[in-house]
């Protein structure tokens, strides 16, 4: 108990210390993302036009839904259809970017005060780092069908994906009642770096041309849509600057 009281002072400690970093700050979360995948950012405003972003997410998502494997792995078991069955990958995600924002908005209750970002509309660049893995898969050759009996050439492999990708947006950030804000933008993202790196563990005879203990490398660069949707708890000490 006392070990819990301490931490919680020493937090409290450090938030405190850090007010004038907090100060004018978003943090963010996207919802229709968190249950699957949960994930938290900060927006630190540094002008009247530019800010600072970034958010960590842990990824969690199955074969079938990531572009860069198109569908070419599967696990052994099946579904009651006789499909193959989805195989879950875990991972984490790093994103940094920065805004620029096009219009300061004045308020009309105190004439001469103004918004300074993060509200209105913007211009965003963002780095996109992800790293996923999952292990023991079984993989069958690239764009083959499986069924539950078919005998396609196979291996089992310990995979990892990294994707490095640039986007760019543009974007609007509205606020309500000093507390809150939606954040809608679209734009377009490439992977410049789209690899998955599998580190095999075991052969099917007849696939000759795999070995056990072999490193096979597999790279996919590509454009995607971007877009999202973002809800945010704005904390202000001093929610109205002066412009001079």
């Amino acid at each position: 108990m006392r070990k819990c009281i301490v931490i919680l002072f020493c937090v409290f400690a450090l938030f405190q210390a850090n007010a004038q970093f907090f100060d004018n700050t978003l943090v963010k979360v996207r919802p229709f993302k968190f249950f699957f995948n949960p994930n938290i950012g900060l927006e630190k405003p540094l002008s009247s036009m530019f800010s600072l972003t970034t958010e960590v997410a842990y990824r969690r998502f199955d074969n079938f839904s990531d572009g860069s494997l198109d569908g070419q792995f599967f696990n052994e078991s099946t579904t009651f259809l006789g499909d193959a069955s989805k195989r879950k990958f875990n991972g984490v995600e790093f994103a940094f970017g920065a805004r620029m924002y096009l219009i300061t908005i004045p308020t009309k209750e105190l004439e001469g005060y103004y918004w300074i970002a993060p509200f209105g509309l913007y211009y965003e660049a963002i780095v996109d780092y992800g790293h996923s893995w999952a292990y023991d898969m079984q993989i069958y050759d690239y764009g083959r069908s499986v069924s539950a009996d078919a005998n396609w050439p196979y291996y089992r492999a310990d995979v990892r994906l990294d994707n490095l990708s640039l986007i760019m947006m543009i974007g609007y950030q509205s606020n309500f009642m000093n507390t809150l804000s939606i954040d809608l933008n679209i734009g377009a993202r490439y992977y410049c770096v789209s690899s998955d790196k599998r580190e095999v563990v075991s052969a099917n005879p007849t696939d000759d041309g795999i070995n056990c203990g072999d490193v096979i490398r597999d790279k996919n660069p590509r454009w995607r849509v971007a877009g999202r949707f973002t809800i945010g708890y704005y904390i202000r000490y001093d929610w109205m600057k002066k412009r001079r």
